[in-house]
């Protein structure tokens, strides 16, 4: 599902669990629900008609994205090296300062992060470590040691903004669904 953060000054989306997962700054005078609730629930509250806008502005961005993505499959743009963390840990996986397992630990990667990698040292029976292209460190994968124990997966479909096409397309179906639903809501 997706989690619509909304404030004065950012929007942005996630995919979060399975239910739609609606977030306000106190500063919109919202109420900053725990856990889940639907659209109906928050249309109540939203008396000026933010809420529809932002479902419509979220909507509008998610299809740019998407079709953006497919042209660019279609055409065979390469996109990179991709990644998704697929450890098991609740910390997720360290993102590290340098390429050791034992190097300062900076940030956690959490399970479904999708990052892009520059370059990738390999040592045989050794972690393969890879370095992620935005500069902010470094992961590790044990297959090569531990085969049963994974932490990441290289992606092998076309990546787009951190998002595969198939990922693009759930995601412009749920905020229509989640768009359906506040429309839904306020026609009661």
């Amino acid at each position: 599902a997706i989690c619509l953060c909304i404030s004065s000054r950012l929007s942005s989306f996630a995919f979060l669990h399975q239910k739609v997962c609606w977030t306000a700054t106190a500063e919109r005078g919202f109420i900053s629900p725990r856990g889940h609730a639907t659209a109906r629930h928050f249309f109540r509250i939203d008396l000026t008609g933010d809420v529809l806008k932002e479902a419509q502005l979220m909507l509008s961005y998610a299809r740019a994205e998407l079709e953006d993505a497919r042209e660019e499959a279609a055409r065979g743009v390469d996109s990179g090296l991709w990644y998704r963390v697929v450890t098991e840990s609740e910390d997720g996986i360290g993102l590290r300062e340098t390429p050791a397992l034992e190097a300062k630990r900076s940030e956690d990667l959490q399970k479904g992060s999708v990052f892009e990698v520059d370059k990738v040292i390999e040592a045989e029976g050794k972690p393969t470590f890879l370095r992620l292209k935005d500069g902010s460190g470094w992961v590790f994968d044990l297959s090569p040691v531990d085969p049963e124990t994974p932490t990441v997966e290289r992606l092998e479909e076309f990546v787009y903004k951190g998002k595969t096409v198939a990922e693009w397309e759930v995601q412009v179906e749920l905020l229509q669904s989640n768009l359906d639903e506040i429309r839904g809501a306020g026609k009661r």
